[in-house]
């Protein structure tokens, strides 16, 4: 067996059918049925585009809008690839992001509801880091749970992919989270010493980042690249410059740091 190359998909999904607005929502809107759907099959081709390095497995937060935009990259690839919802790529648990002002937490719909849509879903996949229920204290460190502190939220996302890595065996996978998860996933792909060191900026909507790297042929594997960080050109019209840009807050960077 020779050397072989693992890449790693990280996808923000494009606009949404209604704006989510911090502490008012809505929190768990698809994406737009027009613009949407376009940015989601622009994302999906630019991927399937990459021949040997597109994925074998799609995993997807189960919120609406990045399950859509999973179904899509998945049908666009040239082999048969499923949809599996991982819990532990959930929206940041945290009020501003899941709470409405009346005081209702918004939950997703589960995979069997979400499968009567999107027929790519592997129903059977069960989540590697589930979310704990709320009512629980006693936690185990990097479970998804609410509420959910930026240091937890950046535990529970490097936790995920390492578990989600051991479980591909080295295969090519896509991930589509939320821009808070997706920068804590490509933080820790990144590998940088600290915050401070890391040289991740805000992903726009419908950015695509991608991480690779070797496996040899007894197993050991190579660090990883990024060959891509919140890459936009594939997006059309006023979207393909980067635009509706998030940071997580510690990623931040003041104009000095610019």
């Amino acid at each position: 067996m020779m050397e072989r190359k693992q890449c790693v998909w990280i996808v923000r999904y494009g606009l949404t059918e209604h704006p989510l607005v911090e502490n008012v929502g809505p929190f768990d809107s698809d994406i737009d049925p027009q613009e949407g759907i376009e940015h989601a099959k622009c994302i999906a081709q630019r991927i399937a585009k990459s021949g040997k390095d597109a994925p074998k497995i799609v995993f997807s937060s189960p919120f609406l809008r990045t399950t859509h935009t999973a179904h899509i990259i998945a049908l666009e690839q040239a082999e048969n690839v499923s949809v599996k919802l991982e819990e532990g790529l959930w929206e940041w648990l945290t009020p501003s992001l899941l709470v409405e002002p009346n005081g209702v937490k918004t939950e997703p719909k589960s995979p069997l509801e979400l499968a009567v849509k999107f027929d790519t879903i592997d129903t059977d996949y069960k989540s590697v880091n589930p979310v704990e229920p709320d009512e629980f204290t006693n936690v185990p460190a990097g479970a998804p749970h609410f509420v959910e502190s930026e240091e937890k939220l950046i535990q529970r996302c490097e936790l995920t992919i390492s578990r989600l890595l051991d479980a591909v065996s080295g295969e090519n996978i896509a991930i589509v989270s939320h821009a808070p998860c997706d920068q804590a996933i490509a933080l820790y792909l990144e590998g940088a010493g600290s915050v401070k060191e890391s040289k991740l900026g805000p992903w726009p909507l419908g950015g695509i980042t991608m991480f690779a790297r070797t496996i040899s042929a007894d197993g050991t594997e190579g660090e990883w690249t990024m060959d891509m960080y919140g890459n936009t050109d594939h997006m059309p019209g006023k979207y393909k410059p980067g635009i509706k840009q998030w940071s997580l807050p510690c990623l931040a960077k003041t104009p000095e740091q610019q």
